[in-house]
């Protein structure tokens, strides 16, 4: 499959104390370029930013709350190296559907059940998202 489209994976959502159900993901690999780029265009908003909230009293704080905003989003976006665009799974414990929005992929990936609260952790097998790596 088009990387650009993203890779269908298999692997499966755990929770302590009940059996490990089977999970179907969409995963996008992202190149370094691409989060380069955008922690780049995040940070260089943000230092836009700084100077014309300035004006405002009290007149470091704003600036200085807007340049780390921007190092921190910045950073999100530059250890973005998979996003995880859709899944299909059910709780291990409750059999509710699970469902995430596109993020970035964690590993392992805690997806909140909306049903029960409890939170599944999805796993890929070893090796699988290093295989699909852009980078």
């Amino acid at each position: 499959m088009d990387a650009n489209n993203g890779f269908e994976l298999q692997g499966e959502a755990t929770l302590f104390g009940f059996d490990p159900v089977p999970v179907h993901a969409r995963i996008t690999p992202r190149t370094r370029a691409w989060r380069v780029g955008g922690a780049a265009r995040t940070m260089a908003i943000f230092v836009v930013i700084a100077p014309i909230v300035m004006i405002m009293p009290p007149h470091a704080v704003w600036p200085i709350g807007a340049l780390l905003t921007g190092g921190v989003l910045a950073r999100k976006r530059f250890i973005e190296r998979f996003t995880i665009t859709r899944m299909s799974a059910k709780c291990p414990k409750c059999g509710g559907v699970l469902e995430v929005k596109p993020q970035r992929l964690r590993v392992p990936h805690p997806v909140p059940c909306d049903n029960c609260h409890h939170e599944a952790n999805v796993r890929f097998p070893d090796g699988v998202l290093e295989e699909i790596a852009a980078d």
